[in-house]
């Protein structure tokens, strides 16, 4: 069993972008590049929900990739069939693939029509064969946190694990995890004469980006795979109302696994003048009007399984001693966090319900 994870430990020169983990998550890793490249971050999955592409372009400055609005995505497989990932309107450089689902077994491939022109297929990948995850626990330990001033202190953590049997199968195995966390946030309800109350907020996002969780079939006997830390989450305001966890076990081929090791590799480097200076991580996706032509980020076929539980206030062992939403008397908004006046200013939030919250 190979467990990998990594910090942000490198220097600041080097742009630092997301790429999908796991499912429906980015993490962040570094790459030297000018601006202006093609990242792309997406699957084909056995479930309907986790089916996405999300497309950008590398910024010159450290920032997160520009949106890629306007393009046509499509999915095609091994017996003919063509399928249409949608852009999001409310979500710019978001598409899903809608009322379909990945097959174990099948071949599949996108291509990519961008609205200048350019045009990029994936390499081909076979959808893997299932695995079963049979239970999720948590664990709440201490932990040394570095504050926004360096300070390091001792905090509360959750930490997560999974329990997983491997089916038999012909061929190795190669597995990945990931965490997504969901999260509620009501904001301050001042009052009024009207009794209006302020929608609350969904919060959706990875509850640890800078985690990558690997296994290699090829390098173990084992049939199963106990306690198998794959994530931790600072305990903190997040946990004041109701706060969903989702563990995603995604079944991946080799060459998927063999990139996130790779970036792994990189993303671990210490910095000195005797490393291998870091360099753009390539995926599998190929321009058809230049091949040499760099692009970042990956186009996998997996098949996952998943757990799904929330937490409480009160399944905690200890009371919250963070800022609360809550009206204190005082009609000023400047004594109130910005998250209690609009919950929007969150990242990853909107109003939008999930189906299953």
């Amino acid at each position: 069993m190979k467990q990998i994870y990594f910090p942000l430990r490198f220097p600041s020169k080097f742009l630092v972008f997301l790429v999908l983990s796991s499912c429906l998550t980015p993490i962040d890793f570094p790459v030297e590049i000018k601006g202006g490249t093609l990242v792309v971050s997406g699957q084909i999955s056995n479930l309907s929900d986790q089916n996405f592409v999300q497309l950008g372009t590398t910024a010159k400055i450290a920032q997160l990739p520009f949106p890629v609005s306007g393009a046509t995505i499509q999915l095609f497989d091994d017996v003919g069939n063509v399928y249409l990932y949608e852009e999001d309107v409310q979500n710019l450089g978001m598409y899903y693939l809608k009322n379909e689902v990945g097959i174990a077994g099948r071949t599949y491939y996108i291509q990519i029509d961008l609205i200048d022109g350019g045009s990029y297929k994936s390499l081909p990948e076979k959808l893997p064969e299932p695995t079963l995850q049979e239970s999720v626990s948590y664990t709440i330990v201490k932990k040394e946190f570095t504050d926004k001033e360096g300070a390091v202190v001792m905090q509360d953590y959750f930490d997560l694990y999974s329990n997983s049997e491997l089916l038999p199968s012909n061929e190795p195995i190669y597995l990945k995890w990931g965490v997504e966390e969901v999260f509620l946030l009501s904001p301050t309800d001042f009052p009024d004469p009207f009794g209006n109350i302020p929608p609350p907020c969904f919060v959706i996002q990875n509850a640890d980006p800078q985690r990558i969780v690997l296994f290699n079939g090829s390098e173990v006997t084992s049939t199963s795979i106990n306690n198998l830390l794959v994530g931790s989450r600072l305990i903190d305001w997040s946990f004041l109302e109701r706060h969903y966890f989702t563990i995603y076990q995604s079944s991946i081929t080799k060459e998927a696994y063999d990139y996130w090791r790779k970036v792994n590799i990189v993303a671990n480097q210490v910095g000195t003048i005797f490393d291998t200076p870091p360099a753009t991580i390539t995926g599998n996706l190929i321009s058809k009007e230049n091949p040499k032509e760099k692009t970042l980020g990956y186009f996998q076929a997996t098949n996952q399984t998943y757990n799904r539980f929330f937490v409480f206030p009160s399944d905690l062992p200890f009371p919250l001693t963070v800022t609360t939403c809550a009206f204190t008397g005082s009609f000023n908004s400047l004594e109130y966090p910005a998250r209690c006046i609009d919950c929007t200013t969150v990242r990853n939030s909107s109003y939008t319900r999930p189906d299953w919250f």
